[in-house]
């Protein structure tokens, strides 16, 4: 009989020191709300842990340190992409301006002729020249371009990612506060589900920002 006691004195301590902690646990985060802490106002360490995990990727991807998260206006591309074609137009003209004045020399009698369409044909090798190196440099620029496009895609592709999972843990915690039934902790519940309800208009306006500037890069592709 003393045995029954004993144990069932042990259970009741246990669930006490279990109860107690919990309390802590819903004070602790309590705090962290006040504090503005997201993650640390998780009062149940299994989903904290999941969300500092996630929150720590979410910084880096989402503020430019780990790559681009603005592509700018998609007429950039446009933009790049008319120079290239410009700088091709412009070769094409010169070099079928330059077989029109070597065939006007080869026919030529008079040297004061001749040495006129040899300038002529020097300015528009010079030309020609000039132009390549347009058309290198709008090439160069439109790869840079598509480079800066792809790693900002990737970098806000992550970024969405872990918003996303984040935003899911708050998700998962608000349903957890909402089962609380013991009387202390309601009053702490109430408190912290009120503040993931309010934090989560927060996640999803940074969310839809992101989003949209998901859908330039990828219209902006070259």
């Amino acid at each position: 009989m003393k045995l029954v006691v004993a144990v069932a004195v042990m259970a009741l301590l246990g669930v006490s020191v279990a109860n107690a902690d919990k309390l802590s646990d819903f004070q602790d985060a309590k705090k962290a709300a006040e504090d503005k802490k997201g993650c640390e106002s998780i009062p149940y360490s299994g989903l904290r842990d999941n969300c500092r995990s996630q929150q720590e990727n979410v910084h880096p991807y989402c503020d430019g340190d780990k790559g681009p998260v603005s592509c700018g206006s998609e007429s950039i591309t446009r933009q790049l992409k008319d120079a290239v074609e410009r700088a091709k137009q412009d070769i094409e003209t010169l070099k079928n301006k330059k077989r029109d004045l070597q065939d006007q020399r080869s026919r030529a009698s008079d040297e004061n002729e001749k040495s006129r369409l040899d300038k002529e044909l020097e300015q528009v090798e010079k030309d020609i020249y000039d132009a390549g190196k347009r058309l290198d440099q709008a090439k160069t620029d439109l790869d840079a371009r598509k480079k800066l496009v792809e790693d900002a895609t990737y970098a806000l592709g992550k970024c969405l990612d872990y918003r996303r999972a984040v935003m899911n843990v708050f998700a998962s915690t608000q349903d957890n506060v909402r089962g609380e039934n013991d009387e202390q902790i309601q009053p702490l519940a109430r408190y912290l589900r009120d503040y993931y309800e309010e934090s989560k208009r927060g996640h999803v306006l940074a969310i839809e920002a992101k989003e949209n500037a998901l859908k330039t890069c990828k219209d902006s592709a070259p």
